[in-house]
């Protein structure tokens, strides 16, 4: 069985799927290795581990599929991944989609901002219409060469223009054939509540910390999402320890002063050094 088809079983059964996010490989076997049943590619993150840049649409299409395909191959779960905008029209859109499951990812998201975009938890986002983002995730259906190879229509209306507005688009990508419907950055409990009970395929959470009320996977399930994503956590936790481990050696000049870290033999074993020849 693919990796689209247990996923897409998974998220047809009973409960929720978690799925840390990650900005490369080694974090993704980390995150399979503690027993999560999928992970998410973030853009956020790549943007900043390979441009070292904020997430403003400065990565292409052919470099988020490229570091698609080197997290999927290196895990045995499910990757779900950030698709940005699609990369341009309704051309651009299927392109992304044929190569994303030529990649071996299992699902997409795509957004209805405006190319180049930006960070969902960002001022000042700009939208496409509703029904041209439509259009988009028709084509995305159509060019996908297997079903199980999901397709998530996600709006940033929330912060821009109210939660009236990201339900209706919500609802609009649902009937435009979107297998799942995000709703970033919505701001209550209620929101949520009425977003699942409203829309008639199942729900994604993006969980973005100081940005979203601040709920366990426990009640996130409860509230009725099928599939809840931490985009940019483990990126913050990876930025953090980097500055702690940096202005320690520079303060102390001995390395045993830094933070700690993994011992060099669970890291040969994260890698599956052993499994080499």
């Amino acid at each position: 069985m693919s990796k689209s088809a247990v996923l897409a079983q998974r998220l047809r059964g009973e409960g929720m799927v978690v799925a840390p996010g990650c900005h490369d490989a080694l974090g993704a076997r980390i995150i399979e290795k503690a027993g999560f049943s999928a992970v998410y590619m973030t853009g956020n993150g790549l943007s900043a581990s390979l441009l070292g840049a904020p997430d403003i649409g400065l990565l292409t299409q052919t470099e988020m599929v490229a570091r698609g395909r080197a997290i999927a191959e290196a895990i045995g779960v499910p990757l779900i991944a950030d698709a940005d905008t699609g990369y341009g029209n309704l051309n651009n859109v299927q392109r992304t989609v044929r190569d994303y499951e030529a990649a071996g990812v299992a699902a997409v998201h795509l957004e209805d901002q405006v190319t180049p975009k930006k960070c969902g938890a960002m001022k000042g986002l700009g939208l496409i219409s509703p029904e041209e983002h439509a259009d988009k995730l028709r084509a995305a259906v159509e060019a996908r060469d297997s079903k199980d190879f999901l397709i998530i229509g996600r709006s940033d209306a929330r912060l821009v223009n109210g939660f009236a507005d990201a339900l209706r688009r919500g609802q609009l990508y649902a009937e435009a054939g979107a297998d799942l419907v995000l709703l970033e950055m919505l701001q209550s409990v209620e929101e949520m509540r009425e977003a699942v009970a409203s829309i008639p395929v199942p729900l994604v959470f993006n969980y973005v910390e100081g940005k979203v009320p601040a709920l366990s996977v426990a009640q996130f399930a409860e509230l009725g999402f099928k599939l809840l994503n931490y985009p940019v956590a483990s990126t913050l936790a990876y930025a953090r320890m980097m500055e702690d481990f940096a202005n320690a050696l520079a303060h102390d000049g001995v390395l045993d002063q830094a933070p700690e870290r993994m011992s060099l033999h669970d890291y040969e074993n994260v890698l599956g050094l052993a499994d080499y020849r």
